[in-house]
């Protein structure tokens, strides 16, 4: 699914350039799901026996559809959204329950009986589909395609990046790097302005480092860009940032998250409350300044900030990015005590906060093969409160204090307590599992 979804977005929606997209409608000629959807009448003229066969049972495609646009008074007729209803092993299984004479199977000697039936048969069944979905592929790209909302939102694009940096952890498919590289490159070019004098910036250190004249702007199309400024448009594209960091141990891509930390921190902190105002003072059009805290759709600026903060201030040791964190997640303590249903994201935030972060870090050169292999290592095990790092950038001091001999190797350390260090992607799979 993970793959199939970021497939789309890099085929259809990225800018040339490498920015993502918002959104496409869902009606086309005045239609809602005209584009997507399916009546079995199409797909037994397209599609050959074997392969109508497969697909209306896979997709659970039936006569009458499952999609009627009640706001429409002449919907399109039969109309069905696909969806997996029978997974590929199970494609052959009963539709009705399966009897015995002592009574009903249970739902799983059915499935197991199903899984039996289907196996001698799922290597065709899974070339027979592949073949299908080509078609209906083919077929529907000529179809008039639904309108495509091209602007570019920071927001949006961070967290895009955050999710191919991730997938590109996990699964090590190098196009996901390539293109969550190539996205914030666009970002960069396009909607991030540093300020002059940032070269001497950085050598500053703490809150002093702290610059409000840098902007990141939230929306570009076809060159024209908008001077709002939004929390969530720094938060997320902060926490994409980082992901990509911890991915490739890039120490360029750490400095510019220290950078958009610092310029978040300055346009949005309360230094006095702690929490992040959702705007900026001088917005236009401003009514009320709030401190937005409900993760819903998407989760809110504050609960993306605190989180990253945390991972920052672990990575570099900066504790005013500890510090503003921790004094963010009192003020939200009650929510997270009396509603915490209401902001899942921010509980995730608290649960990294409440013990010091496993750091699994890796000695040597980011860009060769055998390093490039541990990092996936360590992103191999389901640890979310760990972070990864190098030894080189804006790094904690203690990581420059680890010995650089027989590299690449890992160290995985526990405040300045560290283990014997490994290049072997089984133990340091089996020392993140504890």
């Amino acid at each position: 699914v993970a793959r199939d979804i970021l497939r789309y977005v890099m085929r259809d929606m990225t800018h040339p350039e490498g920015g993502f997209y918002s959104a496409e409608d869902a009606d086309s000629e005045g239609k809602e799901g005209k584009f997507y959807c399916w009546t079995r009448e199409e797909l037994s003229k397209l599609l050959t026996p074997d392969e109508f066969k497969v697909a209306v049972r896979y997709f659970g495609v039936t006569e009458k559809g499952n999609f009627v646009d009640h706001s429409d008074p002449n919907p399109l007729p039969h109309q069905n959204v696909l969806s997996i209803v029978k997974p590929l092993p199970l494609l052959h299984s009963p539709e009705k329950p399966l009897t015995r004479p002592s009574g009903t199977l249970s739902p799983s000697d059915g499935e197991r009986e199903g899984v039996r039936g289907s196996h001698e048969n799922l290597s065709k069944d899974s070339a027979v589909l592949t073949s299908a979905k080509t078609k209906m592929f083919e077929a529907r790209s000529k179809r008039v395609r639904p309108h495509l909302d091209d602007k570019v939102l920071s927001s949006w694009n961070g967290l895009m990046l955050g999710a191919l940096t991730r997938a590109y952890a996990v699964l090590g498919d190098e196009s996901y790097r390539a293109a969550a590289e190539k996205n914030l490159a666009f970002i960069q070019a396009k909607l991030w302005q540093p300020p002059q004098g940032s070269a001497a910036l950085s050598a500053a250190s703490g809150a002093s480092r702290r610059d409000a004249r840098a902007t990141l702007f939230h929306r570009w199309r076809d060159g024209e860009r908008d001077s709002v400024q939004l929390l969530d448009a720094y938060a997320f594209l902060l926490a994409g940032v980082m992901d990509l960091y911890e991915a490739t141990l890039d120490p360029k891509r750490l400095e510019f998250a220290v950078a958009l930390a610092d310029t978040m921190l300055a346009k949005f902190y309360d230094q006095e409350n702690g929490g992040f105002w959702q705007a900026v003072p001088d917005s236009p059009d401003l009514i009320l300044r709030v401190k937005e805290d409900y993760d819903g759709a998407e989760p809110s600026g504050n609960s993306v900030a605190i989180l990253a903060l945390l991972k920052l201030g672990a990575i570099t040791d900066r504790k005013d990015f500890k510090v503003a964190a921790e004094k963010s997640l009192r003020l939200f303590a009650n929510k997270l005590h009396e509603l915490p249903q209401a902001v899942p994201y921010l509980l995730l935030a608290l649960d990294y906060w409440l013990e010091e972060p496993k750091r699994a870090v890796i000695v040597g050169d980011p860009s060769a093969p055998s390093t490039r292999a541990l990092i996936h290592a360590a992103h191999s095990v389901y640890q979310p409160n760990k972070v990864v790092l190098g030894n080189s950038g804006p790094v904690e001091p203690f990581a420059k204090t680890l010995p650089t001999k027989d590299v690449p190797v890992v160290f995985l350390c526990t405040g300045t307590a560290c283990q014997p260090p490994t290049k072997d992607v089984a133990k340091i799979k089996e020392m993140l599992k504890k």
